[in-house]
């Protein structure tokens, strides 16, 4: 049990992150999942084709969901940097793998939301 609640409190922040990405999904109506269109569409166009050919009518939900689904990589993100802190590894080292958490949970995402709708 106290592992648990110190796994919790290394993971206070990142949970605080799960929760605003999620809710900045709704409330900034889909730029936040057209936001991480962007960084990851250069991968993502090798497969699929880019989002001005996709079918319109769905555009809008998908980059929603995309950013819900998104704000569930706070918590392996912070996971990462709870033990890459124990392991006495400089901050900076952290927040780089933190963001390229953030990046390849974006990737996965956006492919987890277009490989279960078709988009064209």
């Amino acid at each position: 049990m106290k592992a648990v609640l110190s796994w919790i409190l290394d993971l206070k922040w990142s949970i605080a992150g799960v929760l605003l990405a999620a809710v900045g999904s709704f409330l900034s109506l889909g730029l936040q999942g057209l936001a991480l269109y962007g960084l990851v569409s250069p991968v993502l166009n090798i497969i699929y084709p880019p989002l001005d050919r996709w079918d319109q009518s769905i555009v809008w939900p998908l980059i929603v969901a995309a950013g819900l689904v998104w704000s569930l990589s706070f918590l392996p993100a912070g996971m990462l940097d709870a033990s890459l802190r124990a392991r006495g590894t400089r901050k900076r080292w952290r927040v780089l793998a933190y963001l390229a958490v953030l990046w390849l949970g974006a990737l996965l995402a956006w492919l987890l939301i277009l490989i279960t709708n078709p988009v064209l």
